[in-house]
């Protein structure tokens, strides 16, 4: 036996743990969801939502009104856009006249000298929601269940030692193959690492789907302004909140992402992204690549020149691969509509692995339109010409 075996027969079995540490991490999870309820005080918080915008989508009237919909008393609601052009501020405009109750306000422009332009605008908003003892954020691609702020603030309120409740995610695809592809990745990829982490170790990061924060836990965190230049700036702000000694909690409920990538292209360059920023704020998470199951197999199988004993051990990890894909979809997420997707997830995997290899060679990343180095530290700089 030679290295060239080894180290595959190695990453499969690897790969074979993880995918039953990870399906029992998501059963766990799955029977949270089931709890009721917790109690908020008998004077709720005042929360404010806020909601950096960018660009409209199919999808994003229909991921607002989720929000403007939340049962919750003591609920503003903020929006924030580069400038009156950007497509995505007449959604708002359009929904103030249908939810004259929710207190909507659109803020246009962003705070300056800040690289990320999502941070700029939600500066601005929590400047503007002056009342607000929670800010929620949440990305314009989620929507969300009418108990789902009730849950989150109970969670919150729970324990004074909680600074931060973030929520885990589910997506559905928008219909073109790359949204379906992306769906795939946050489903079988993302959410069970995601899962299985937070059952191993406390937490010490936030995800951007939700991030609900006492006002005085960001202050102690030095507010928004300290994440203005980061790439992972939800991780940044989990990882500041826990270093003033305020514990992240996971919350019990999902919310849920819309995919809408139109292109193979769009696809990659969004993963590309991601790969890149969790290399930059946690250089462990290159050892995922060990969990790449069906690439492993099949140089096991080049590797032996098509043994028989590597073509079965190729066919019981597509196999293992797919049966945690199933239970994750179909028992976790209850997305059953999804389950005839799974037949691609072999072919993702692989695409995946493709997109780990070239997160290596640079560390310039492509976001809305824009290109940035990221420098030591997770902050980055915009690329010019």
């Amino acid at each position: 036996m030679t290295i060239w075996t080894v180290l595959p027969a190695a990453a499969v079995c690897v790969s074979m743990f993880y995918y039953i540490a990870a399906t029992v991490a998501a059963i766990r999870f799955a029977r949270r969801g089931t709890t009721p309820l917790p109690p908020i005080p008998k004077v709720p918080p005042r929360v404010a939502v806020l909601k950096p915008l960018h660009g409209s989508s199919n999808s994003l009237a229909a991921n607002l009104v989720s929000f403007l919909e939340i049962a919750y008393p003591r609920i503003d609601f903020y929006f924030g856009v580069h400038n009156y052009e950007d497509p995505a501020a007449e959604v708002p405009v359009a929904l103030r006249q249908r939810y004259q109750h929710a207190g909507i306000t659109l803020l246009v422009g962003e705070e300056p000298d800040c690289s990320n332009r999502k941070i700029a605008k939600l500066i601005r908003m929590a400047d503007r929601a002056e009342k607000a003892e929670i800010f929620v954020l949440s990305d314009a691609d989620v929507s969300v269940e009418r108990d789902y702020l009730r849950r989150i603030v109970g969670e919150l309120m729970s324990d004074e030692k909680i600074g931060i409740v973030t929520c885990a995610y589910r997506a559905r695809p928008g219909g073109s193959i790359a949204s379906r592809l992306e769906a795939l990745y946050v489903n079988t990829d993302f959410l069970p690492q995601i899962l299985l982490a937070e059952m191993i170790e406390p937490m010490h990061y936030a995800l951007g789907a939700t991030i609900a924060i006492k006002r005085k836990v960001l202050e102690a965190a030095g507010g928004f302004r300290a994440v203005k230049n980061m790439l992972a700036d939800d991780f940044y702000l989990g990882n500041f909140t826990n270093a003033q000694g305020y514990e992240i909690k996971l919350s019990d409920s999902l919310v849920t992402l819309t995919c809408e990538e139109k292109s193979f292209a769009e696809f990659w360059h969004h993963q590309l992204r991601w790969a890149r920023t969790y290399r930059t704020v946690r250089p462990i998470s290159i050892a995922t690549v060990m969990m790449h199951g069906p690439f492993w197999a099949l140089i096991l199988l080049a590797m032996t020149r098509g043994s028989a004993a590597a073509l079965a051990t190729l066919v019981l990890v597509v196999a293992a691969r797919l049966a945690m894909s199933a239970a994750i979809v179909g028992r976790v997420l209850k997305m059953p509509e999804m389950l005839s997707e799974l037949w691609m997830v072999p072919f993702k995997d692989l695409i995946m692995t493709g997109v780990w290899f070239a997160s290596l060679f640079s560390n310039k990343v492509k976001w809305a339109g824009r290109e940035f180095k990221v420098v030591r530290g997770g902050a980055m700089r915009e690329v010019k010409g």
